[in-house]
């Protein structure tokens, strides 16, 4: 009796999880994954890899610190070497979604050689940042009030069992108007995007690797991201990473960078 009890509890279990699972939608996948725990503060140092379609490599390093502020999340960006971007900053504010309405990022870039810092737009989100094969909305909090979300099904990718998600862009006029995402089953992270552009060829692909778990927290340690069109490559690889470890407030403003008071 208690053999077959276990059996038909195990049975309602999985169909339980199945129907849990089928309930999903894809604004769901992706709520889950936007809230995915990134800790009250991080950091971490970087090598950046861009290779070009003849195979020329350009290097280089960079750190990045990130707090949460509970209404809005600070983080900035400086370019430590080589010497041509070395002190180049870029520092972002991203604010809280409220009532399924989220206010514009502030974003600042600061260029030593030209002394001043410029203001990102709107407009300029969907350009390159650095010269790299990532836009300055990929480098941001893109949040979930810009698109439309529609599972498109369950893949396998890389040996990881995935969402497939269409992201559709609100803007019709945006540089990748569309998107498939990837989204990782066990810790709803992403493993792979594919971007779309408005003649709605692929242009790019990104794909992240080396996923562990550090302090506790589920961490993507490196980023590809290619140009289809262009052949050009950047690969992001981070180390030195650590979660909620105090920070000074000081770091996240346009003084700081200008000062080069981040190290």
């Amino acid at each position: 009796m208690m053999k077959r009890f276990n059996a038909v509890l195990f049975s309602l279990l999985l169909g339980s999880a199945a129907v849990s699972a089928q309930t999903l939608s894809g604004y769901d996948i992706m709520n889950k994954s936007d809230k995915v725990d990134e800790g009250k503060t991080s950091t971490y140092t970087a090598t950046m890899t861009l290779t070009n379609a003849k195979g020329s490599v350009r290097v280089r390093d960079f750190i990045f610190y990130k707090k949460d502020f509970g209404d809005v999340k600070k983080s900035v960006i400086v370019f430590r070497s080589p010497k041509d971007v070395s002190g180049v900053g870029y520092l972002m504010w991203e604010y809280k979604e409220v009532d399924g309405k989220k206010k514009d990022s502030d974003d600042w870039l600061y260029m030593p050689a030209m002394k001043k810092v410029r203001r990102i737009s709107g407009s300029d989100s969907g350009g390159d940042f650095m010269g790299t094969d990532f836009t300055y909305d990929d480098i941001g909090d893109r949040g979930l009030t810009k698109d439309t979300f529609t599972l498109a099904g369950e893949e396998n990718v890389e040996g990881v069992d995935c969402w497939k998600v269409e992201c559709t862009a609100k803007k019709s006029d945006e540089r990748n108007p569309r998107r498939f995402t990837w989204i990782r089953k066990d810790n709803y992270l992403v493993q792979k995007t594919v971007y779309y552009d408005r003649q709605n060829n692929i242009q790019r692909e990104l794909v992240t690797s080396e996923i562990k778990q550090i302090d506790g927290i589920w961490t993507i340690c490196k980023m590809t991201m290619k140009n289809l069109s262009t052949n050009h490559m950047t690969v992001i690889e981070l180390k030195d990473i650590h979660y909620n470890r105090p920070m000074n407030d000081s770091i996240f403003t346009v003084a700081s960078v200008e000062r080069g008071a981040i190290k």
